[in-house]
Order: C-alpha cells, then sequence, then structure tokens
C-alpha cells in the first residue's frame, strides 16, 4: 500500500482570504444550525417517549434546519481543497498536471453552483409567490430555500478563485 499523495497546495492570498473568512464564518454557523437540530431531535424524541409530547412538526424544522446547515459547508470546503476525490488515475501524474486537473474540477463545481444558486433564486421567488407552507408548523418553504442560497453564491465564487489559483500556479510552486 503506498502513502498517500500529498494535495497540490494553493496558497490562500488576497481575496482568497477574505474569501476564508467568510467561508469559516458560514460554517461556524452551519456548525450552530447542526447543534441547534441535535437538542431539538433530543428534545422531542425525550417528550415523545417520557411524555408522549413530541415537538409538533419536528421532521419538517429538521429538515429544513439540516439543508440549510449542510449548504453552509460547501465554501469552506471547496477553499480547504477537502471535496470527495478519486485520485486512483491522477496519483501518478506530475504535480502541474494534477493542479491543472484540480482546476478544471474547481471549474466544474463552480458551473454546477452557479446553476444550483440562480435556479434556488428562482425557486425561493415561486414559492414565495405560491404562498406555499409546510403542513405541520405552516412555515413558508421559500425561506429555507432562500437561506441556501448564499452559501451557494458564496462556493460558486469560492470554487472560481481555486481554479484561478490552480491554472495559475507556477511550476515553483508546485
Amino acid at each position: 500500500m503506498s502513502a498517500p499523495r500529498e494535495t497540490v497546495a494553493v496558497p490562500l492570498t488576497g481575496l482568497s482570504r477574505h474569501l476564508m473568512t467568510a467561508s469559516k464564518g458560514f460554517a461556524l454557523a452551519g456548525g450552530v444550525i447542526f447543534i441547534g437540530m441535535v437538542c431539538l431531535s433530543v428534545v422531542s424524541i425525550v417528550g415523545r417517549k417520557l411524555w408522549s409530547a413530541p415537538i409538533e412538526g419536528d421532521i419538517e424544522l429538521l429538515q429544513m434546519g439540516t439543508g440549510i446547515a449542510a449548504a453552509t459547508f460547501f465554501p469552506y470546503c471547496t477553499l480547504a481543497n477537502e471535496h470527495l476525490r478519486v485520485e486512483f488515475f491522477t496519483d501518478h501524474l506530475p504535480a502541474r498536471i494534477r493542479a491543472r486537473l484540480d482546476g478544471l474540477a474547481n471549474l466544474m463545481l463552480a458551473l454546477a453552483m452557479a446553476l444550483l444558486t440562480w435556479r434556488s433564486t428562482i425557486q425561493a421567488f415561486e414559492l414565495y409567490d405560491a404562498g406555499e407552507v409546510t403542513v405541520m408548523r405552516n412555515i413558508e418553504v421559500w425561506i429555507p430555500v432562500a437561506l441556501m442560497v448564499p452559501s451557494l453564491a458564496l462556493t460558486t465564487i469560492c470554487a472560481l478563485d481555486r481554479a484561478v489559483h490552480n491554472f495559475t500556479l507556477r511550476s515553483s510552486a508546485l
């Protein structure tokens, strides 16, 4: 078994540092939301088992909160270069080529996230116009969709930033 290959380190400078600060803030907010979701779940389960009094609509709240929180981690994962990768075929390639492939992957991620940002924004407006609400809690459905849009937009910008850095790396930095 071979040792894991070192990933191509992409330095954070200028805009990247500001993006990292924002991404960490988003990730911390997501962590707080997840902790809140765990507490909500525990209170609801204990209430259901001990007093037959669960939190009404807990599943709706958990679904919405989890979606919002999960989206907040995308920008940080992008800047930290920690997305899931399959490197079996590229492990033996020179660092310069791996950097270009990483740049291409980040560019494709940016395009996918831009599409998600665009479509989620449109969906939030359509849900707002429709006035759709959840069954148990009567929460307007557009709200959690709209709350995911900033994370998706930031991920788009972070992926573009990483793509630019990967494509502009000099061989001395590799």
